[in-house]
């Protein structure tokens, strides 16, 4: 038992660490010489070669090699999980610095998540739920402040500030799916970068500016690699896998710590100050998350003549 109830707990710390990583890794991306075109290609075509593992794999298992997701689903997840989101987020780095992506998109998709699971799926957000989810608002609201209003902006931020929350709706629609469809994780692994390169590939290659042939091998590995095969590939397996355990507003409400987390990690990595607005931030989302994910303890059931206590 004891097992099974720390399974859960090692998942969402998991999820929470990769996404921690990603928004750690972007501020230190925005130094390298790739472009954002650049990094949205290296994230699909690595998370690609995952993709072709398993399905490989599952082929040795005597296993459907695109597994149960077929048709406009499949399309569905590939474009709201993969090229949306990415692309969004990315374009969103081209006007705004990557602190206030760090906030914004994994702080609204909590918010997101519940419109839309209220209603596709008719969920109820009420009591402590609600009350989290306030908090864990308030608590980003208060981080983008001071992100938003950090001296020495950069001039049309706005612009990125816009496509952030936007990049986090188009993810909270593959969360809304996932539940819905009851996706299961190693197929949107499978799926969704391969649908995405298809349909990113050609438009980088023709269209985009690139600058692959200017940054070392190991630079492109490294950011292939994490972007692909773990902020991608990892990450929506142990997403999916949350989404089982957790419903799709607890498990947005648990990665929603992982904005003030990548604060404390920048302070000593990137020589980032600890303002009030961050630990207020941190507070506010800490706070939501124990309340609104915790689950309320049932009452005991009564004894009846039947129970095997009585």
């Amino acid at each position: 038992m004891k097992a099974s109830n720390h399974k859960p707990l090692m998942i969402a710390a998991a999820t929470v660490l990769i996404w921690v990583g990603f928004l750690v890794f972007a501020r230190l991306g925005v130094k390298q010489s790739l472009t954002p075109w650049d990094l949205i290609f290296l994230r699909f075509a690595f998370a690609s070669l995952v993709a072709l593992g398993i399905m490989v794999w599952r082929k040795t298992q005597g296993q459907p090699a695109w597994g149960q997701l077929r048709g406009m689903r499949a399309w569905s997840t590939g474009i709201f999980a993969g090229l949306g989101f990415t692309c969004i987020a990315f374009i969103g780095y081209g006007f705004a610095p990557a602190a206030h992506g760090a906030v914004l998109m994994p702080g609204t998709l909590p918010f997101w998540t519940a419109i839309f699971g209220a209603i596709v799926l008719g969920d109820r957000i009420a009591g402590r739920k609600l009350l989290g989810l306030i908090l864990i608002m308030l608590g980003v609201a208060c981080m983008a402040w001071q992100a938003i209003s950090a001296p020495h902006g950069v001039e049309g931020a706005w612009r990125g500030d816009v496509l952030f929350p936007l990049a986090s709706a188009s993810w909270a629609v593959y969360v809304i799916n996932a539940r819905r469809w009851g996706i299961a994780p190693l197929d949107a692994i499978v799926v969704t970068p391969l649908v995405a390169l298809a349909l990113y590939a050609p438009f980088y290659l023709i269209f985009a500016p690139k600058m692959l042939h200017a940054v070392p091998v190991l630079t492109i590995l490294a950011h292939g690699a994490f972007q692909g095969c773990i902020a991608l590939a990892l990450s929506m397996w142990l997403f999916g896998r949350m989404v089982q355990i957790y419903g799709p507003v607890r498990t947005t409400m648990i990665t929603a710590l992982a904005p003030p987390i990548a604060a404390l990690v920048a302070v000593p990595l990137l020589d980032e100050p600890l303002t009030r607005w961050v630990v207020l931030g941190l507070v506010g989302v800490v706070m939501g998350t124990v309340i609104g994910v915790r689950p309320v303890s049932a009452p005991p059931a009564p004894a009846t003549a039947q129970s095997p206590a009585a």
